[in-house]
């Protein structure tokens, strides 16, 4: 019988992926793809348990779904029934056909048994008739159920290739691990996560610098189309929501934040975008309390720059220069303190050359020299 012949009763399905595709996927992207495919089944009903297994003595890895089952439709490229589910991954029907495609290329063995149909998927390359190529397929017999739900076996697995998935799965980790539970997903607190980025426990690249680990729901978090990369700015912006959601559950505490803050990390870097929300209200709250017990001089004005402190100081203030980030936060703050400053009693028994000569000392930086200058000499003029 020839090699690409199907045995009796096995049915051969050609997909249109020549070897070369994807040319650059490693062995870790291919199960990566396995594993999205198994998490997302399990996101989608938490009853279809996804696990993997790896068997040493035989070098075979398995990745299991409780409950699931494949369609001969699921072997057309760009057939998903995941595209519009926010709490998935997956977007794009490619997942397990390319993850086959690479495995083969490696000198993997790929065998789907679709328990649920009482069928066995074997994949490989074959020299088509129809389109005179080499190409991917898969060989299709009904042996009958060995068991329930789905198993991907994938054969030829090294010890090595199996360690190096706990790069790129969380699953593979102690369940123990440290974290703090949000809406938006977990922080993950231990060092050995620090600037990790985790998407439905699949690492994904990022180019933030951030101080701790963080695994998200897939909802919140958009994807390139690799589902290996992401955007550094949506990243921010949730890190920011989530942070102060953990300070205000107890879960980070408050001196961790304030600093996060006054040392500029990534992870908080949005929250001046989102200070409407509840929690980051809470944040700015405990920056100024933090700001009025380390200075309780009275009229003491939080600044983030020189003309801010000029204007503090023309109208009898006491400023007090904090980080950029810190001053962003407290902008409403300083403003309304100002406001103080301006409206306080003792404005009401200046002269009105002393009032301008206080508004000129405010804001003179704000003015061209020369006209700045022009504004002084009328104001000494005056009794």
């Amino acid at each position: 019988m020839g090699k690409n012949i199907p045995a009796p009763q096995e049915k051969c399905y050609e997909l249109s992926l020549t070897p070369d595709y994807v040319s650059d996927w490693t062995f870790n992207d291919a199960i990566r793809e396995l594993i999205q495919n198994g998490t997302d089944q399990e996101a989608l009903d938490k009853g279809n348990v996804f696990s993997l297994d790896y068997d040493e003595d035989q070098e075979v890895l398995r990745l299991k779904n409780t409950k699931s089952s494949l369609k001969i439709n699921t072997l057309l490229l760009g057939r998903s029934s995941k595209a519009d589910n926010e709490d998935t991954v997956g977007k794009f029907g490619e997942g397990y056909k390319i993850a086959a495609l690479v495995l083969n290329r490696l000198g993997k063995t790929f065998t789907i048994y679709n328990n649920e149909k009482g069928e066995v998927w074997k994949s490989r390359f074959k020299n088509s008739e129809k389109w005179l190529e080499k190409i991917l397929a898969f060989y299709i017999s009904r042996p009958g159920a060995a068991s329930h739900g789905l198993c991907i076996e994938v054969g030829n697995v090294s010890p090595a290739e199996y360690a190096g998935l706990y790069d790129i799965w969380l699953g593979m980790h102690d369940p123990g691990y440290e974290n703090v539970a949000t809406q938006y997903g977990e922080i993950l607190t231990g060092e050995e996560y620090a600037g990790r980025v985790f998407v439905n426990r699949l690492f994904v690249d990022c180019n933030s610098d951030l101080k701790f680990g963080y695994n998200f729901k897939p909802r919140y978090i958009t994807l390139e189309r690799d589902r290996k990369t992401c955007d550094s700015w949506n990243v921010e912006d949730i890190t920011s929501k989530m942070i102060a959601e953990g300070m205000v559950s107890g879960g980070i505490p408050i001196e961790t934040v304030r600093r996060m803050v006054e040392s500029n990390c990534d992870d908080v870097y949005h929250l001046k975008y989102n200070t409407c929300i509840g929690d980051v209200k809470e944040v700015r709250r405990m920056l100024i309390r933090s700001f009025d017990e380390q200075n309780p001089n009275p009229f003491s004005v939080p600044v983030g720059s020189e003309e801010e402190r000029k204007k503090v100081k023309a109208y009898g203030g006491n400023p007090v220069v904090v980080p950029y980030r810190v001053a962003e936060l407290l902008k409403e703050e300083t403003e309304r303190r100002f406001e103080e400053l301006v409206k306080a009693p003792c404005s009401c028994s200046l002269t009105l050359k002393e009032r301008f000569l206080r508004w000129h000392g405010a804001y003179s930086g704000s003015l061209p020299e020369a006209a700045g200058n022009e504004l002084k000499q009328l104001i000494d003029e005056l009794e």
